[in-house]
């Protein structure tokens, strides 16, 4: 049969009870603390007592207008304590029904329970407008924003002079992902703090002309060397790893006037500068 009213709530309602052992006095004190004593009822010897006449009650102390021995059967029932676990029905709860703010991202974060599968094919930037990671179905991650350049000398097809201790003038950029290589200064900028690998492969003109090709990186204007590689019977390649700060730039030098191959196609001559965590 059809009913008015909201549906009933699916769990059971306890009232509290408590029996309390008479000491000649009037004077108690309750395990549960109430307003006044009509949220109570008082029992002695089976018999309801009339509240504000046969007792008050406020927080946790009970009074007797009577004395109560210890003899007498004497118990209390919390009508005013009421417990009741309320379970909203299925389905039941939506936008409406959730106060403005009171669900947070912190929050969620916080009381997120990570479960034993989880399925999220691509992974976003704060804005929600630039995909950093891309998990396919074979399981391999990609992150397409990564700073990068790839940069070498511009294509004479001819040796040049290089200047000893300068900054090395690869002014032709391969590839310059970001943009954070400036072909004019030859100087990649660090856009975030954290790891960056450098690679370095050269190639001098003469047996002669050996070199020691130094990694410099620039905080504030100050410029600190912070490794170096030694080319052996004209060659070298190498890297390193430079922990970087935001801003802090990234460049190269050689302490020889040495003779170096310019090209485009296929150079001898390049460096790389990768952000790699």
């Amino acid at each position: 049969m059809a009913y008015i009213g909201n549906p009933l709530s699916a769990n059971f309602v306890s009232i509290p009870r408590q029996s309390i052992t008479g000491n000649g006095g009037a004077s108690y004190t309750l395990t549960n603390s109430v307003t006044n004593e009509n949220e109570l009822e008082v029992f002695v010897n089976n018999v309801r007592q009339e509240p504000g006449v046969a007792y008050t009650a406020s927080g946790t102390t009970l009074t007797m207008t009577g004395n109560v021995q210890s003899t007498d059967g004497f118990y209390v029932v919390y009508q005013g304590r009421a417990l009741a676990t309320v379970e909203p029905p299925a389905n039941s709860v939506g936008s409406a029904e959730i106060i403005d703010d009171a669900v947070t991202s912190d929050k969620l974060a916080h009381d997120l329970t990570v479960q034993t599968s989880l399925s999220v094919p691509t992974i976003k930037d704060s804005s929600g407008s630039v995909t950093a990671m891309t998990i396919d179905s074979a399981g391999r991650v990609s992150t397409p924003v990564i700073p990068f350049a790839f940069v070498g000398f511009p294509g004479t097809d001819s040796y040049v002079a290089k200047t000893a201790n300068a900054i090395v003038d690869f002014s032709h950029a391969f590839v310059n992902d970001g943009n954070h290589y400036d072909t004019s200064t030859y100087k990649f900028t660090c856009p975030v703090a954290g790891l960056y690998r450098v690679e370095i492969s050269t190639l001098s003109e003469l047996a002669s002309q050996n070199a020691a090709w130094v990694f410099y990186r620039e905080t504030g204007g100050t410029a600190t060397s912070v490794g170096r590689i030694y080319t052996q019977y004209r060659a070298l390649a190498g890297s390193m790893t430079i922990k970087c700060s935001a801003n802090d730039k990234l460049y190269l030098t050689q302490n020889t006037n040495n003779d170096y191959y310019q090209t485009t196609d296929v150079p001898y001559n390049w460096a790389t500068y990768t952000f790699i965590g």
